[in-house]
């Protein structure tokens, strides 16, 4: 029996008929590019893929079925993991660290739910350590494809939340109410700064709060949150601590500072050719001189790594079609 909660299904051949476990644990991935349910079903549907899953969550929350929950999807790099759990595909972004929206959020929350009512699971259990998540000991039931293989998914956005993915799944398998909701500090985490508006998303703009901003949430309607100012996106607001806890506060910024350190280490920005690095920087000095990259202005190319690697990746896909 799968999941009402599912609005298409297109079964992959990539699968083992029946799975030879019963289901008592999920696996969550991220997909690594925010796609809908069409695009999901038809991308894991495909033999020439390998690959497939039991859900796929797109980008609008919609949810479809690859794999009948009965079979056993190919998704984590482990038959054995595979024929136990229900295996989630979830739309998520292209680049690090592969954040998903409010609206996959809310249906992941939901569908893990649904499963683990119709399957007799009656806590979902997550560990922050591997030979613990991998044993399934202390009734650890929530597991991760990068610990069968040496991939980053789920992505550090989800695997960092699946603690409080488990909370969320618990309290509606319990049935308990939520607690009366807690005003908290968000950190603006948007390059070119996050708008505040009059009303959530078509609202006017009032004002823009520059990237790294600390906001003060005092509540919450879907994926928006009030500042006391205006609404902001959520998803463009990195959660720190209690309001009503400055010191926390004040570490997890010191935290998240450290982080973007770290993170412009590995990814660092190139604001002339000459900082390009030599094998990319012809590539990289045509597509200037064919004004198909302009630079962020200032007489700078502020391209990132990242940036440099996918623009040359797509130069040359398109020379050799």
């Amino acid at each position: 029996m799968n999941s009402p909660l599912s609005c298409m299904r297109v079964i992959s051949p990539n699968r083992n008929s029946p799975r030879n476990h019963k289901i008592d644990a999920i696996t969550i991935h991220c997909v690594v590019g925010q796609m809908g349910v069409e695009a999901l079903c038809n991308e894991f549907s495909r033999e020439s893929k390998g690959a497939s899953c039991n859900y796929g969550i797109g980008y609008d929350g919609r949810i479809c079925t690859v794999v009948d929950e009965e079979d056993r999807s190919w998704c984590s790099s482990s038959p054995s993991n595979d024929n136990r759990a229900i295996t989630i595909e979830c739309a998520s972004d292209a680049f690090y660290p592969y954040a998903i929206n409010a609206n996959v959020w809310k249906s992941l929350i939901e569908l893990c739910a649904d499963i683990c009512r119709r399957n007799g699971i009656k806590n979902l259990v997550w560990s922050t350590d591997k030979s613990t998540r991998m044993n399934h000991l202390n009734g650890c039931n929530l597991t991760v494809h990068r610990d069968y293989e040496n991939k980053s998914c789920p992505g550090d956005y989800i695997y960092s939340r699946l603690g409080q993915i488990a909370k969320e799944v618990n309290q509606k398998l319990s049935g308990a109410p939520a607690g009366p909701f807690k005003a908290y500090q968000g950190q603006v985490n948007a390059d070119d700064g996050l708008n505040c508006r009059t009303v959530p998303v078509s609202g006017a703009v009032l004002k823009t709060f520059p990237d790294g901003t600390v906001l003060t949430i005092t509540k919450e309607e879907g994926s928006w949150g009030y500042c006391g100012q205006g609404w902001v996106c959520l998803d463009y607001i990195n959660k720190i601590a209690s309001a009503n806890d400055p010191a926390a506060k004040e570490e997890s910024i010191m935290n998240g500072k450290l982080f973007k350190k770290m993170y412009d280490e590995i990814n660092p920005t190139y604001n002339t050719i000459e900082e390009v690095p030599g094998y990319w920087r012809a590539d990289i000095q045509e597509l200037v001189d064919k004004g198909i990259i302009s630079g962020s202005g200032n007489g700078k190319l502020g391209l990132t790594h990242s940036d440099c690697k996918a623009a040359v990746l797509a130069k040359r896909i398109r020379e050799k079609l």
